[in-house]
């Protein structure tokens, strides 16, 4: 990198780390981005000893046809960039995670999937921690993979987002893992099939030596694996499945008798009844055999496996109880983000429900959850830009209400609450048309559902 003009663009925390990891290699950096008028402080220290320039307050092309590398920040869509001219120039446009890759020296295990990516990370991470290894855990979770760099750690386990994926060229996983595709981030994309293939592009540049982790409830059966994934999946097939007998004798992990087996070593070995594991919900179990899986091919014990999957009990925002007042318990899934997680989200739930949905429309079809409303959400409370697509989609739903506010829509969820019910935020729809992301959403049901009075 001595020497060499890089444009970074986006300046949030993997710009800024992508920038920073560029400089101490010698690379002469601009930074640009037509948000942000004042650069980061951290930046700004750097500028005394590293070559390093800011472009703020606008982007103009030239910035980045001068270059001869282009590291793109995962919020910036590349419809932003002149991708054509670039290309036309032979300036390579790349992420932080491509860059990152680039000068981290322990294997990569990296997680992707519409829902689970954070929870399966961390619960990896966890156990590979309490197995004695030394972790770094990273990625589209809050911390860029630069801040890896040259660090001796055993293994980098990351989440991986669609973003991401985009602006990969030579990033290559040890352990890959898929755990699902359903509709999201369709305003970026424009459809599934490339929100597909931009996911499936995790397990591509894997090397026969490699694993690809798959969820055999979402995907093709085995047989059709190698026309199933021709030019995208080398890496050798392990599997996991919460249906049980289906899965094996394939490599991978399972449920039978109520008890996750492990299959990986080539023999059922029995790793931990299922009412041992903290984390409650069908769709926390296929996150708890996806992290499984990816740590025994790591080389963690059951025994380390059985202690973490005990206590660890899961993130804030993810179907994570509140509270229980009156009889009525209040459940927060602010991070139910799409279709897929909330209809996960309402399935685990056996009781009535009073859903507080709805905000930032990310062009999701909101049909799939029409059945499961109608059959099990007793009160439908909509907010947000989605409010009247959403009530549209639901009409006939015999207690619908439209909310301007989070205190509203939980007051009148409790005011209709009987005991036994579940008041659950689980929105459907991005946050930032009320919130300034999906934590602040969370912590305002939470406020709001903590100021309730008791009886």
């Amino acid at each position: 990198m001595e020497k060499k003009k890089v444009t970074v663009v986006g300046v949030g925390k993997s710009g800024e780390a992508a920038a920073s990891l560029l400089a101490r290699q010698g690379a002469e950096v601009l930074v640009v981005d037509d948000e942000r008028k004042d650069p980061p402080k951290n930046l700004v220290s750097l500028k005394s000893d590293f070559p390093i320039r800011f472009q703020l307050g606008g982007m103009r092309a030239e910035d980045m046809l001068s270059a001869e590398m282009v590291v793109v920040s995962p919020g910036v869509p590349p419809t932003r960039l002149p991708m054509n001219e670039l290309a036309s120039a032979g300036i390579p446009v790349i992420g932080e995670l491509e860059l990152a890759s680039l000068f981290v020296v322990a294997p990569i295990i990296a997680i992707t999937g519409t829902n689970g990516k954070s929870t399966t990370t961390t619960l990896t991470a966890e156990i590979l921690k309490e197995s004695g290894f030394k972790v770094f855990l990273g990625g589209n979770i809050g911390t860029p993979l630069s801040l890896a760099a040259f660090r001796p750690f055993d293994f980098i386990v990351v989440e991986v987002s669609s973003f991401q994926l985009e602006t990969i060229a030579t990033f290559r996983p040890k352990i890959a893992a898929l755990l699902n595709v359903t509709e999201d981030h369709q305003d970026r994309h424009g459809n599934m099939e490339t929100y597909r293939r931009l996911k499936e592009r995790i397990f591509e540049n894997q090397k026969r030596v490699d694993y690809a982790v798959l969820n055999a409830d979402a995907f093709p059966p085995i047989p059709l694996f190698p026309s199933s994934y021709p030019n995208t999946c080398k890496g050798i097939p392990v599997w996991f499945s919460r249906l049980g007998d289906p899965l094996f004798p394939r490599q991978g992990v399972t449920v039978l008798k109520d008890t996750l087996v492990s299959s990986i070593m080539g023999k059922e070995e029995p790793i931990i009844g299922l009412k041992a594991i903290k984390l409650v919900g069908s769709h926390n179990l296929e996150n708890v055999m996806a992290a499984t899986t990816i740590a025994l091919l790591a080389g963690a014990s059951q025994d380390a496996i059985a202690k973490t999957l005990t206590r660890f009990s899961g993130l804030p925002h993810r179907m994570e109880p509140v509270r229980e007042l009156r009889g009525v318990r209040y459940i927060n899934d602010s991070k139910g983000t799409n279709v897929g997680s909330v209809l996960k989200s309402l399935e685990g739930i056996n009781a009535k429900v009073l859903l507080i949905a709805g905000g930032l429309d990310k062009g999701s079809d909101f049909t799939p959850l029409r059945e499961v409303i109608l059959k099990k959400v007793k009160r439908l409370i909509l907010m947000g830009d989605a409010l009247e697509k959403m009530a549209h989609c639901f009409k006939g739903h015999p207690a619908m209400d439209r909310v301007h506010s989070m205190e509203e829509a939980v007051l009148i969820a409790a005011a209709s609450a009987n005991r036994g019910d579940v008041v659950l935020l689980s929105p459907g729809c991005a946050s930032f048309d009320m919130f300034k992301n999906y934590e602040d959403r969370g912590d305002r049901f939470k406020k709001a559902v903590l100021g309730l009075c008791p009886p």
